[in-house]
C-alpha cells in the first residue's frame, strides 16, 4: 500500500530528485493496531534533517493524517510504514529547483519475523570491511543515500548472520548495516 502526495498510487515520477540523487530522507515507523509509534518523534527527526538539507517540511498536520490514513490500510495488528520526503522533481543537475515541491510517500510493509531465539539468545553479527564516512553534514540524519549500508551488506549471504557492524575510518562502531 502506498500513499504519494495524497494519492493512493505507486507511481513516482522519474525525475524526482530523491530517485535521481538520493535527496531525501526517510523514517522507518512501527505501526501497532493502526497507531504510528513514537510518530511525532520521528516526524520531530525529519524536520531536523529536511532543516538541514535545506528540504522545505510537508506541514506536519498533513504528514501526521496522511500516516494515520495508511496506517488504517492495513489488516494486519503490526506493520511498518516507511515515510520518505524527497526535494521533489528536479531538472538534471545538482543544482536545486528555485521552486521546491517536496514529495511526501508512505509504504506499509509487513514486520519482520525475527525468532524469538533472538531475543534471548542474541544473533550472529560480523564487523564489515566498508567503513562509514564521515560527514558533519549528514551526520545523524536518515538520508536516502544509504551506498555505504548497500555495498556492507552485500558483503555476507549467509542466513547464519544476522547483522553487520560498521566502523567508521579510525576504526569506531558507528552502527549496524540496518540497525
Amino acid at each position: 500500500m502506498y500513499l504519494l502526495n495524497g494519492e493512493s498510487t505507486s507511481q513516482i515520477d522519474f525525475l524526482d530528485r530523491g530517485f535521481q540523487y538520493g535527496d531525501g530522507l526517510f523514517e522507518t515507523i512501527e505501526v501497532l493496531d493502526g497507531t504510528p509509534v513514537f510518530l511525532s518523534q520521528h516526524l520531530q527527526r525529519l524536520s531536523n534533517g529536511c532543516e538541514r538539507l535545506l528540504i522545505p517540511f510537508p506541514a506536519l498536520e498533513l504528514l501526521e493524517k496522511e500516516a494515520f490514513q495508511i496506517a488504517h490500510q492495513s489488516d494486519a495488528s503490526q506493520v511498518v510504514l516507511k515515510l520518505i520526503v524527497t526535494r521533489g522533481v528536479g531538472g538534471r543537475g545538482y543544482r536545486q529547483p528555485e521552486t521546491i515541491q517536496a514529495t511526501r510517500l508512505f509504504s506499509l510493509h509487513p514486520f519482520p519475523d525475527y525468532p524469538a531465539y533472538f531475543k534471548q539468545q542474541g544473533i550472529v553479527a560480523r564487523f564489515c570491511r566498508t567503513r562509514l564516512s564521515r560527514n558533519p553534514l549528514l551526520a545523524g540524519i536518515k538520508h536516502l543515500n544509504r551506498l555505504e549500508q548497500v555495498l556492507a551488506r552485500a558483503e555476507w549471504n549467509s542466513s547464519a548472520i544476522q547483522e553487520g557492524v560498521m566502523l567508521d575510518d579510525e576504526k569506531h562502531v558507528i552502527e549496524g548495516t540496518m540497525s
